[in-house]
């Protein structure tokens, strides 16, 4: 963490020379009505544009694929976006203003189109993580022109589904645990109707404290922790940027949205067809967007070319539980298939 001055830092080579076709560079965008962060990184300014699609709504993560995806810097373009309304984008106004799904879609795509223009490129790849996988998947059912591929992991699917699985997982889990505080608790809020609880937002935080102690969130750990220690390190992100991170994650529009319009997102009614290949990373042990829902919409969905692969390692963030695995295949698998010079 930087205290006052946040940066990104150059490409060098081992004499300390920055590397001629690299680019390495922090901007604020003009996106929609408002102004958001992009970090664009890449070793090789010939390399194809990957464009990252953050989880939330309001859960930024560009220190995140920084630390644990960087690696992806020398095969791609990579460009760090933290949405609107959160992260290094989030401002005071943006804790009133209203959200939409459709909103943060548009931004996603006039990013891409700004992004082919500004580095010369006819297409994108898109990498989604959680929440960014369902406008990252609206954006190419909308504008399949703009992208390569599409890949998903902790895909959301139907999340009244998926709210009803991850429920009944985290209950199953405390009894088999004979854990009487964690069942007392859950079996208090009920079960979710239509990806709902009762006691809103409350019952979907008592649901998520507990999904993480019994590893559903990350596989094999109580806590999330060590990824929240990632934003105190990150060179991206000054003391002003962790404070803004902070307050983005409860606001009034984004509990909001999280609470009313996500959690009614059913892709199944909505979602039939993809123009372009589509590739669904998924954690094993995903119970927090549930990786059996998501399964099931990858074998519904229409493709010219789809790939599920299974991190079995892995619950909701296989970019970051199995980074090397996952970094491995973006370039071995994705890249090779669907890109040549």
């Amino acid at each position: 963490m930087s205290i006052f001055k946040a940066h990104t830092p150059a490409f060098k080579d081992v004499q300390g020379n920055i590397l001629k076709n690299s680019i390495a560079e922090m901007q604020m965008l003009p996106l929609g009505n408002t102004k958001q962060s992009v970090i664009i990184r890449g070793e090789c300014r010939s390399n194809p544009v990957l464009l990252l699609v953050h989880g939330g709504p309001g859960s930024a993560e560009t220190p995140l694929f920084r630390y644990y995806n960087a690696a992806l810097e020398k095969n791609f373009i990579v460009v760090y976006w933290d949405q609107r309304a959160c992260g290094k984008s989030y401002t005071k106004q943006d804790a009133h203003i209203p959200l939409c799904i459709q909103m943060f879609v548009e931004d996603l795509c006039d990013l891409a189109m700004y992004l082919k223009k500004y580095l010369g490129k006819e297409k994108i790849y898109l990498l989604a993580h959680s929440w960014g996988t369902l406008i990252g998947i609206l954006a190419v059912s909308q504008h399949s022109e703009l992208f390569y591929a599409y890949v998903g992991t902790g895909q959301v699917a139907s999340m009244p589904e998926s709210e009803f699985v991850s429920y009944r997982f985290t209950l199953q889990a405390a009894k088999e645990q004979k854990n009487e505080k964690a069942i007392r608790e859950l079996t208090a809020i009920g079960e979710p109707q239509n990806g709902v609880y009762s006691s809103g937002i409350t019952g979907i935080r008592t649901q998520r404290k507990w999904l993480n102690y019994f590893g559903g969130t990350i596989y094999g750990s109580k806590s999330i922790r060590k990824f929240i220690i990632r934003f105190f390190t990150s060179t991206e992100y000054n003391l002003a940027d962790i404070v803004r991170f902070f307050k983005s994650l409860n606001t009034p529009e984004r509990n909001k949205l999280s609470q009313g319009e996500f959690l009614k997102t059913d892709l199944f009614n909505t979602i039939k067809e993809v123009e372009i290949p589509i590739y669904f990373f998924l954690g094993r042990y995903d119970y927090q967007v549930a990786s059996v829902v998501a399964e099931k919409f990858f074998h519904a969905i229409k493709s010219p070319k789809k790939e599920l692969v299974w991190f079995e390692q892995s619950a909701h963030s296989s970019c970051f539980e199995e980074a090397e695995k996952f970094n491995r295949l973006m370039v071995d698998m994705v890249l090779s298939t669907t890109f040549s010079l």
